[in-house]
């Protein structure tokens, strides 16, 4: 594959090549509620007008089932077993990890708060570390991220292992998107495929060697289209500026994948999977064409899954990592784009 031009605000330096260090992904871990809601239950429980042409609609996106929480599920209960997942072959593993970043888009203060008796909070790397046992480790959530939210802690822990201090980070996305899925309010065809998952990985620092570890990673944000992809007044609904939306999540993604593997020298030959976010199939189907990518090197099972923002990278890295799909040194490329707009990649070996 020849090295396009790339467009957009993209630098061709590749600051992860002149680290010392390399975070390595040893651990990982998934969790899907435990309701699968077919096409038939959806378009029951759904509340606006989605679509004219209901068959067309599932021809289109090819979905099958989506997973959604039930009352005693919430993105903490979510997370917490992503991450009890993740440690389950090491328990000894939690005691190396000095910093937990966690990302959720649709945790919010009061209206959708992790815990009850504390609404007017949603930040839940706290409830993390408190599972943990760890009173001694740095643990924070990232904010404004979205779809991109994994991604982003991804590139927050990797630089912050960079300091000798850290030995570990847990890095976890966990979303309940089932929540602004169905509501009377909502006018986007999108929340078709919108659901529910969690997903955790443990980076270890090391000192940087060829072939393990985060290659490299990027992102940026497109402010001036911030408006286009949202949460709706009520926190019930899906905001989605249509065509304008998809053509620009489509050329942020297909920039971030170029500009990673050409400024790595790298091409569709040289990396095993590319990951991108579990969304629409059109999107994913556009970008692999775009990319020249082969079907047979593409993971994504958001037809039966659902899609699940910024939590559908993570819980497919990991289902695939316990199944044996993916492999020990496997080098995958992972794109996301979402509502901000926000766009991030990496490309990392298993």
């Amino acid at each position: 594959m020849k090295n396009p031009k790339v467009s957009g605000p993209i630098s061709n330096v590749n600051a992860r090549a002149v680290s010392t260090h390399s975070s390595e992904i040893v651990a990982a871990g998934y969790a899907y509620p435990s309701e699968i809601v077919d096409n038939d239950t959806f378009f029951a429980r759904c509340r606006f007008p989605i679509a004219e042409d209901r068959q067309a609609l599932v021809d289109e996106t090819r979905m099958k089932t989506r997973r959604w929480c039930t009352d005693t599920e919430n993105t903490w209960t979510l997370a917490r077993s992503a991450v009890e997942m993740a440690l389950k072959a090491d328990p000894k593993l939690k005691d190396e990890i000095d910093l937990v970043v966690v990302a959720s888009g649709t945790t919010m203060p009061v209206l959708h708060a992790p815990e009850v008796d504390n609404a007017g909070v949603a930040d839940l790397a706290p409830l993390v570390l408190r599972e943990l046992g760890r009173d001694d480790a740095l643990g924070f959530d990232v904010k404004a991220c979205y779809c991109t939210g994994f991604l982003r802690g991804l590139h927050v822990a990797d630089a912050m292992l960079s300091n000798r201090g850290y030995r570990a980070a847990l890095v976890i996305a966990t979303e309940q998107g089932s929540r602004f899925a169905i509501a009377e309010t909502n006018r986007s065809t999108f929340c078709f495929i919108m659901s529910d998952a969690a997903g955790a990985v443990v980076l270890r620092r090391r000192e940087r060697t060829g072939g393990v570890g985060i290659v490299d990673h990027r992102g940026h944000t497109e402010a001036g289209k911030h408006a286009w992809v949202g949460i709706g007044p009520d926190a019930a609904s899906t905001i989605m500026r249509g065509s304008r939306a998809g053509e620009a999540t489509m050329t942020m993604l297909v920039d971030c994948a170029r500009s990673l593997m050409s400024r790595n020298y790298l091409t569709t030959r040289d990396v095993r999977w590319l990951l991108p976010i579990q969304t629409h199939a059109r999107i994913v189907d556009g970008l692999a064409a775009s990319l020249d990518w082969p079907a047979d090197k593409v993971l994504w099972n958001g037809d039966v899954t659902g899609f699940s923002g910024s939590a559908s990278i993570p819980a497919a890295l990991a289902e695939h990592i316990h199944s044996g799909r993916i492999q020990k040194g496997d080098l995958i490329l992972s794109v996301a784009v979402g509502a901000g707009m926000n766009c991030a990649g990496a490309l990392f070996h298993y």
